[in-house]
């Protein structure tokens, strides 16, 4: 069997252990067949997002190690598709189904009882066991006098009303799957359709990765996370990091590459090719060392994504060459932006993002349940499979001033600040980190991440694509994300570079003013005001299993655009 799909497709949906449907019928990917090693990746990035992504099934002690071997600098490796080898997939499940009687058997080809020649389907039902990770072919006994069975399906697709009963004595078998798994964690298999999100869920990451290890280089020497964070919350000033972030010491250079996994030699040539020039110290807010790694992490994102492209608002009024354009850029886009408080809104027309996938779930969806199954090598290293890109990306970063504003009005304690730096300093420095937050982080987390969904909602009307072809990066410690366009479904690159130049006014605008109730409230009010009408996202889209969303905190008489325009 030979089939094409794109690499964004194969890495989405054919993972590894994970069924598809293809060549008219179903079979079981086994490996990805001399997949490419990447090496351009930032490693210390790459094991933080993985430690981040995986930490709810370490909590649960769900995770097999994995999280632990990650601290313990055990090798991970990103591998991308070999487009030339392609996947090795196998049949599955191997129990096939008679077109003409219904009747079950083991081989795909053959002559059938009832005379049939015909070639046979698979029956789309697997078992699976969250605790262990197995899938198996369901078990289904034959007549003990005609050695034949048969099933008669019900109309439904719950796999517990099938019915299997022999076609020459018409005796029911038994009804639906049942059996207990072989492995040594106990208990019994569940059976469903192949396809259901219950079978192969996977886990993944979405993270900025430059593709030249120069970039991480000088990033690194002009003073890393620290200094990217500094940069942020000074106003990015600057056409990048470097431009305005002096060089910091050997010694705090080499302690930086040390936490992100650079090996010795690296670490000695990257010091080596530092100019010379005076130390400077660390700089930024003093914060609690937890929340201070987090923030440094999310700057740091941003300081790689802008490092080689960056268009902002000033650049399109410098250029514009009529009178009405220059008034676009001039007058309508600043207010516009004002009114639904943001501080900036900047396009990266070559956004570096790596999306991977590190390991799935049988089972549960929600993050932490289930057992996580990772990927890992004979030797016992782990493999991320994983596709880099150079996308378009839009980077929003909410106003400051009026966050704060809006956390006050909420009656959240915090810090007086007299301007955008010190209200930034004092919003992160009220946050606690992920697995530990504040009050301040879930009100934070969820403004910045309901403004990134309903921002996509509405850019992918303006710029006439699905809402799939879009995914999001969220940074709430820098009250900032990206919406960047996927390498997979229908978008057309330059898409939301004419956004950008000709509408983001008028999105903005009714971003702001049109309805934000729900068609399914009161009920989606009730229940957390945000839901698959209004808010929600499909997967990949969101990283964040469409959690941390409400409508409330954008508008409603206490939301975030109801402070922006009394203050507009």
């Amino acid at each position: 069997m030979r089939e094409y799909r794109s690499a964004s497709q194969i890495l989405f949906g054919h993972l590894p252990e994970q069924t598809v449907d293809a060549d008219g019928g179903i079979w079981k990917v086994k490996r990805w067949n001399d997949p490419k090693a990447e090496s351009t990746i930032d490693t210390g990035a790459l094991r933080e997002e993985l430690i981040r992504a995986a930490s709810p099934w370490r909590d649960n002690a769900q995770d097999g190690g994995f999280v632990d071997d990650l601290y313990q600098q055990r090798p991970v490796r990103v591998r991308s598709l070999n487009k030339d080898e392609g996947i090795w997939c196998e049949p599955f499940p191997r129990l096939y189904l008679c077109q003409t009687c219904k009747r079950l058997h083991d081989d795909p080809m053959g002559r059938c009882e009832c005379g049939s020649r015909r070639r046979r389907g698979q029956l789309p039902f697997v078992g699976y066991h969250d605790a262990c990770g197995s899938i198996k072919t369901p078990y289904v006994r034959k007549c003990p006098r005609h050695g034949q069975r048969a099933v008669r399906f019900p109309g439904t697709a719950s796999a517990a009303e099938l019915i299997f009963y022999c076609p020459v004595c018409n005796d029911v078998i038994h009804r639906g799957f049942g059996a207990a798994c072989d492995c040594d964690q106990g208990g019994a298999l569940s059976f469903t359709v192949h396809r259901s999100g219950t079978v192969f869920k996977p886990r993944g990451i979405s993270m900025i990765n430059p593709p030249k290890r120069e970039i991480l280089t000088q990033i690194e020497q002009a003073g890393g996370g620290e200094r990217a964070l500094e940069w942020v919350l000074s106003g990015m000033a600057g056409r990048r990091l470097t431009d305005s972030a002096p060089a910091q010491s050997p010694e705090s250079i080499r302690r930086l590459l040390e936490e992100r996994g650079f090996d010795a030699a690296t670490i000695d040539a990257m010091v080596a090719a530092m100019p010379a020039g005076p130390a400077v110290q660390a700089v930024g807010p003093a914060l609690p060392t937890l929340i201070r790694g987090v923030a440094e992490r999310e700057a740091r994102q941003i300081a790689l994504a802008t490092f080689e492209s960056r268009i902002t608002i000033p650049d399109l009024l410098g250029r514009a060459e009529t009178a009405s354009v220059r008034s676009l850029y001039e007058t309508a886009y600043p207010s516009s932006l004002a009114r639904a408080g943001l501080g900036r809104v900047e396009l990266i027309d070559r956004f570096p993002v790596l999306t991977a996938q590190f390991g799935y779930t049988r089972g549960p969806s929600a993050a932490g349940e289930g057992r996580l199954r990772t990927y890992r090598d004979p030797n016992g290293d782990y493999t991320v499979y994983g596709e880099l890109a150079q996308t378009e990306a839009l980077f929003l970063r909410l106003d400051p001033v009026k966050v704060h504003a809006w956390l006050i009005e909420l009656g959240l304690p915090i810090a007086p600040a007299r301007d955008a730096r010190a209200a930034a300093s004092a919003i992160v420095s009220a946050m606690g980190p992920p697995e530990a937050p504040t009050d301040m982080t879930v009100r934070v987390t969820e403004l910045v991440h309901s403004y990134s969904h309903a921002f996509i909602k509405r850019a992918a009307v303006f710029a006439g694509i699905e809402r799939s072809s879009l995914s999001e990066l969220v940074l709430p410690t820098a009250l900032s994300f990206f919406v960047y366009a996927a390498a997979r479904g229908d978008f057309v690159l330059g898409g939301l570079q004419a956004l950008f130049e000709t509408e983001l006014h008028h999105l903005l605008n009714g971003l702001v003013e049109d309805e934000h109730r729900c068609a399914l409230d009161p009920g989606c009010e009730d229940t957390g005001a945000a839901c698959a009408v209004c808010l929600h996202l499909g997967e990949p889209s969101c990283r964040m299993f469409n959690t941390a969303l409400s409508r409330k905190a954008l508008a409603g008489g206490a939301g975030y655009f109801d402070i922006t325009a009394t203050a507009s």
